[in-house]
C-alpha cells in the first residue's frame, strides 16, 4: 500500500475497526493528518545520523569548542516548554540527550512541525552541541526531520512501567521506558559472545543440529509434538542437543558445541520457561573433571569481562565466583545436611526406612538412587549458596553418564550449583553401546509404566556408539540461569525478550477447536440451519451431578469462639507458580490488603495451571501460624471445595467476584 493512500479516511477506518481509539490516540491521529497536509510523511524513510547520544555526552566540550554539527536520531521521551522555545529529550540505544529548539533559529514553517510532535515520536535532528548553564549537554536544533509518528502514547509514568504482566507482553514498551531492562539484554548478548570466545579459543567447533527429531532424546522431559504433513509423521521439538552432538564426536569432530533453543512441555515458574537456551559442548578424550574446569573458566571469564568482578550480588547475597570451586559427592552432601549416610546402601528397603525416618516422600517404583536424589532435593539444594560442584550421582538418575570404576551404581557426573539453583550438568559420557542400550530399555519400561518424561529408545545412537565413541566429557549450561545470576534477575522472564505468556484471549483456542468440526459439517447442515429460528439462543450448560459424592455434613457443633478466631479475608493472586521438585504444591503471592505481599502454598497443582490463577480473587485464612513446606514459609491457607466423582477426587478453589477488594473480611 503506498504512503499516499494508506491513511485515507476509509482505509484508516478499516485499519482501526478493532481498535479502541482513546482520546489521546485521536489527538495523535489528528496530528498525523496535519503532517500529511504539510506534505510530511508521518512514517518516514532512512536518516543518515552521524553520532549517538553517548558520543555527544562524552565529547561535549570538544564539540562545543569546535562548533561541531551532529545528526542524531531517536525517540522523544519528554517535551517541555511552549511558545517560541522548547526543550525535548531524545533517546537512542546509547542513552538520552537534551534538545534545545527555538522558533527564530528554525524558522516559522519548520517550527510548526515541532507543535505536532508527541512523546514517543521518532525524529532525526541536526544541530550544534553545547552545555546549558546547568551543565547539561544539549543539541541546539537547526533542522528536524520527522521519522515516525507514535499513534499510541507511552505509559503515563513512562519512567516507571512496573507492571510485570504488561512488561513481558509488551517488551517493546518495556525496552523504551526502562533503560535497566535494555542493559540486561545487552549484557545477555555480551555473555553469549564471551562464551563463544572461550570455546573458540579452546579449539571447539560451533555446529547446528536439528530442532525437529523423530525421537525425543538426550534428557528426561516431556516433549512438544508436532506433525509433518508431507511425511505424515509426528516429530518432537528437541529437549536437548546431546545425542546429535555426540554423533559428531563419533564422526571425528573432537570438540563441538551448540548454543540454541530447546523445548520442554512442562510447567512455568520463575526459573522455567517452555523454551530456553542451552550451551552443550563435548570434548573427545576428556572426562567430567575436564568439563568442571571448563565450566569454571566460562563463568569466571564472563563475570570478569561483562561485569568486571568475580564478586556479584544476588538477591542481597554476595556470591564469590573465584575458583577453584569446591567439589562434594551427592552422598556426602546428603549426609552433611540430612544426617543420613547412604554410603554402601544397596538395599531399597533400607533406603525406604531411612526416608521414612527423615520424612522424605518416595514413590513405590523408586530404587536407592532416586531415594538419594529425593534426600538431595529435600535437604541439600537450598543450602548450596556459593558455587559448588556436586558429583557422584546415582546411575538410576543418570541414564547417559559413564559409571564410576569404584562403584558401578554411581556415575562420573557433576552438577554446578549457585544460590541453591542448578546452573549446569555434565559427565563423562557413556560410550559402551551395550550398557547404553540397557539403560535406554530401562527408560522405555518407565515410559510404558506412565512416566511421560522418560526417554525413548534411539537405535541410531546405539549404532553410532557401535562405531566407537572415545572417552568424552560433556557439559550443559542453562544460559538463561547464567544470565540471571550475572544480571541479578529474579525471574527467567526478566532475561527472555519474549517469554511464553498465556494468551489474554485464552478461550479462543478452545473456541477454534469447537468451531472446526462445526465448519466441516456446515454444508451438510445447511438445510437444517435454514429452517431453524433466526434468533434461537444457546441452551444453558447442564451439569451432571448424578455421579457426585459429597462428604456428609458435620453433626457436631463447632465452638463458636474458636470459629470466630479464624480471620477469613479476600485476597488477590498477584503471582502463582509450581514449587520446584514438588508434585503437589503451587506457590501464591497474594495481595491481602495490608500492602505487604503474603505467600501461601497450596497442594492444588494437579487441578490448576498456575497462570490461570493470576489475577483471581480468592478466600484465605490469614491468621494461621506460618508453616514451612519444601523450605518455604506458608502464611495462611486458601479455601477450596472438594467432592468425589466416582473414584476421582475433584477440587475447586473458591473464587469471588473481582469487584470485592483485597482485605475485605468475610462475616
Amino acid at each position: 500500500m503506498s504512503d499516499a493512500k494508506k491513511n485515507q479516511p476509509d482505509v484508516e477506518k478499516e485499519a482501526l475497526a478493532d481498535e479502541d481509539v482513546s482520546e489521546q490516540m485521536q489527538v495523535r491521529l489528528d496530528k498525523m493528518h496535519k503532517l500529511e497536509e504539510k506534505g510530511i510523511l508521518p512514517f518516514g524513510h532512512a536518516y543518515q545520523w552521524t553520532h549517538h547520544t553517548k558520543e555527544v555526552h562524552d565529547q561535549v566540550e570538544a564539540m562545543e569548542a569546535a562548533g561541531t554539527v551532529v545528526k542524531v536520531a531517536g525517540r522523544l521521551l519528554a517535551i517541555r516548554g511552549h511558545g517560541k522555545t522548547c526543550f525535548m529529550d531524545l533517546q537512542d540505544k546509547t542513552g538520552k540527550i537534551q534538545l534545545y529548539v527555538r522558533k527564530d533559529e528554525m524558522g516559522e514553517e519548520a517550527y510548526s512541525v515541532v507543535k505536532l510532535l508527541d512523546i514517543g515520536d521518532i525524529v532525526g535532528v541536526e544541530g550544534t552541541v553545547f552545555k546549558t548553564h546547568m551543565g547539561e549537554p544539549s543539541i541546539r536544533v537547526q533542522k528536524l526531520e520527522f521519522l515516525s509518528k507514535a499513534l499510541k502514547p507511552l505509559p503515563e509514568k513512562w519512567h516507571g512501567l512496573k507492571d510485570k504482566e504488561i512488561r513481558y507482553r509488551q517488551r517493546y514498551v518495556d525496552l523504551i521506558v526502562n533503560p535497566e531492562v535494555r542493559d540486561v539484554f545487552v549484557k545477555r548478548t555480551q555473555i553469549i559472545k564471551c562464551i563463544r570466545q572461550v570455546l573458540d579459543d579452546q579449539g571447539y567447533l560451533e555446529v547446528e543440529t536439528p530442532v525437529l527429531n523423530t525421537i525425543s532424546g538426550g534428557a528426561t522431559a516431556r516433549p512438544f509434538i508436532t506433525h509433518h504433513n508431507a511425511l505424515d509423521i509426528d516429530l518432537y521439538l528437541r529437549i536437548a542437543t546431546e545425542l546429535n552432538l555426540k554423533r559428531l564426536v563419533v564422526g571425528g569432530l573432537e570438540r563441538v558445541y551448540e548454543l540454541g533453543r530447546v523445548f520442554r512441555n512442562e510447567g512455568m515458574d520463575i526459573k522455567h520457561n517452555p523454551e530456553f537456551t542451552t550451551l552443550e559442548c563435548y570434548e573427545a578424550f576428556g572426562d567430567f573433571n575436564t568439563m568442571m574446569d571448563l565450566t569454571e573458566k566460562i563463568v569466571t571469564t564472563c563475570a570478569e569481562k561483562v561485569l568486571g568482578t568475580l564478586k556479584i550480588q544476588y538477591e542481597g547475597t554476595e556470591i564469590d565466583l573465584t575458583g577453584p570451586w569446591p567439589r562434594m559427592t551427592m552422598i556426602d552432601a546428603v549426609k552433611k545436611y540430612s544426617g543420613k549416610d547412604f554410603t554402601g546402601v544397596k538395599d531399597v528397603e533400607t533406603a525406604r526406612q531411612m526416608a521414612k525416618e527423615a520424612g522424605v516422600a518416595v514413590e513405590p517404583a523408586w530404587g536407592v538412587g532416586k531415594i538419594i536424589n529425593a534426600f538431595f532435593d529435600e535437604f541439600v539444594e537450598k543450602n548450596l549458596i556459593q558455587p559448588i560442584f556436586i558429583t557422584g550421582h546415582p546411575k538410576e538418575i543418570s541414564p547417559l553418564a559413564k559409571s564410576s570404576v569404584a562403584d558401578p551404581e554411581i556415575t562420573d557426573r557433576f552438577e554446578g550449583y549457585i544460590f541453591g539453583r542448578e546452573l549446569c550438568n555434565g559427565f563423562t559420557e557413556l560410550n559402551d553401546p551395550l550398557d547404553q542400550k540397557e539403560r535406554f530399555e530401562k527408560q522405555v519400561e518407565e515410559r510404558a509404566a506412565g512416566d511421560d518424561e522418560a526417554g525413548m529408545m534411539d537405535e541410531d545412537f546405539i549404532n553410532a556408539l557401535m562405531h566407537g565413541l572415545p572417552s568424552t566429557g560433556g557439559l550443559g549450561i542453562g544460559i538463561d540461569r547464567l544470565v540471571m545470576f550475572l544480571t541479578g534477575a529474579v525471574s527467567i522472564r526478566d532475561v527472555l525478550l519474549f517469554p511464553t505468556m498465556k494468551p489474554l484471549d485464552g478461550g479462543k483456542n478452545e473456541a477454534a477447536k469447537a468451531a472446526a468440526p462445526a465448519a466441516a459439517a456446515a454444508p451438510a447442515a445447511a438445510e437444517t440451519a435454514a429452517a431453524a429460528p433466526a434468533f434461537e439462543t444457546a441452551a444453558p450448560e447442564k451439569i451432571d451431578f448424578s455421579n457426585v459424592t459429597i462428604e456428609p455434613l458435620f453433626t457436631d457443633y463447632v465452638d463458636f469462639d474458636k470459629f470466630a478466631d479464624c480471620d477469613f479475608r479476600v485476597v488477590k493472586v498477584k503471582d502463582c507458580f509450581a514449587v520446584p521438585k514438588s508434585k503437589k504444591l503451587l506457590q501464591f503471592t497474594l495481595d491481602d490488603g495490608t500492602g505487604t505481599d503474603r505467600t501461601i502454598l497450596s497442594g492444588i497443582k494437579a487441578y490448576y495451571d498456575p497462570e490461570d490463577l493470576i489475577g483471581k480473587t480468592c478466600v484465605a485464612i490469614v491468621n494461621l501460624p506460618p508453616r514451612k513446606m519444601m523450605g518455604i514459609e506458608s502464611c495462611g491457607m486458601l479455601l477450596s471445595a472438594e467432592h468425589m466423582e466416582g473414584e476421582e477426587r475433584k477440587l475447586h478453589l473458591l473464587m469471588l467476584d473481582p469487584h470485592i477488594p483485597a482485605g475485605a473480611k468475610l462475616c
